[in-house]
Parts: C-alpha cells; sequence; structure tokens
C-alpha cells in the first residue's frame, strides 16, 4: 500500500511538473521588435533594411511572407515569400532585396518583380544560436515588419517605411535604438 501511494504521488508531481514546464514554454514567446524598414534603393528596387541591436548574436534567418486571403498566383512576378539562412559572418545592419535572398545566402527563391496589392506582407529576422542536438535555433528576439504594397510604392529613394510611418534612414536608426 505504501508503495502504491509513494508510486501515485511520484506519478502526481511528474505530472504536475510536465504541466508546469508546458505552460511556462507555451507562455515564453521570444519579443518582436521593431526592427525592419522598406524602402527603395538606388535603381528604384524594393529594399529591406534590418537593423539588429547592438552586441546581437549573428541573425540565422530572414524571411519574407506574403499574407492575404486572395493571391495573385496567376502572375508569377509577384512575390509570395522567401526563407533563408545567412552565412554565420552576417552581423549588424544589412541592407537587402526583397525580391530574393542574396546569393551567398542558404534557401531558395522563386524570381519576383513587384509586389501584391492584396493583403501584407512580414519581413523578418531571428537573432538567437543555433543548437545542434536537436538541430534547431534558440530565439533571442526577432526583428520584424509589416507592410502593404501602397505603404512603400510611393516612397522616394533615402524614405523607409517602419512601423507604420515614413521615415529617413536617420530616424530608423533613432527609432531602432529607442526600441532596442
Amino acid at each position: 500500500m505504501r508503495d502504491r501511494r509513494a508510486r501515485t504521488v511520484r506519478m502526481l508531481w511528474s505530472a504536475g511538473a510536465a504541466v508546469a514546464l508546458a505552460l511556462l514554454t507555451a507562455g515564453c514567446s521570444p519579443p518582436e521588435l521593431q526592427l525592419v524598414a522598406v524602402g527603395q534603393g538606388p535603381q528604384g528596387e524594393l529594399r529591406a533594411l534590418l537593423r539588429p541591436c547592438s552586441g546581437a548574436a549573428h541573425m540565422e534567418e530572414v524571411s519574407i511572407q506574403h499574407i492575404a486571403d486572395e493571391t495573385d498566383g496567376a502572375d508569377p512576378e509577384v512575390l509570395d515569400g522567401w526563407s533563408a539562412r545567412p552565412p554565420r559572418s552576417v552581423t549588424g545592419e544589412l541592407e537587402i532585396s526583397l525580391y530574393a535572398p542574396p546569393q551567398n545566402w542558404h534557401g531558395a527563391a522563386q524570381p519576383a518583380r513587384k509586389l501584391s496589392a492584396a493583403g501584407f506582407y512580414s519581413v523578418d529576422f531571428v537573432i538567437g544560436r543555433q543548437e545542434t542536438q536537436p538541430r534547431s535555433i534558440v530565439v533571442k528576439y526577432r526583428g520584424i515588419g509589416r507592410f502593404e504594397a501602397a505603404d512603400v510604392e510611393g516612397l522616394a529613394p533615402g524614405q523607409w517605411w517602419a512601423d507604420g510611418k515614413v521615415m529617413s534612414r536617420t530616424q530608423f536608426r533613432e527609432h531602432t535604438d529607442d526600441v532596442c
């Protein structure tokens, strides 16, 4: 009888610990910080400006995603999205094309040349460290930015769309310093 009671107590304690651990992990998602701006490059191509907090670890992943109820599936030139892993040497502020990851990054993207008027886009990067067992990324925080095609189409060179408004590069840097 005593062994049975001890087993029951251990089982309840283990179950309680598992539930507490599940609740703790479920409630602890990494912070999302407004650290991405979108603007036009010198030749009028759309660019994303990624600015991690100073002293941050490596960027582990960068992705662009189109989120819409309706798609422009018939138009192969419309950006649907992509995800890629930069080389370990990538740290600090970075400006990249919205339409495809840089050539030396690990990932693939369908060639795109324009944005969809439907829905919105999300650009994000992950700061953290890569674990080998199991292969995963321990995320410290995510740098994010969201925009619609109409938000960025009329921007002049030197203007950036970030956190719901137009900014200069200097204003964006000040904004990210405040966010960090």
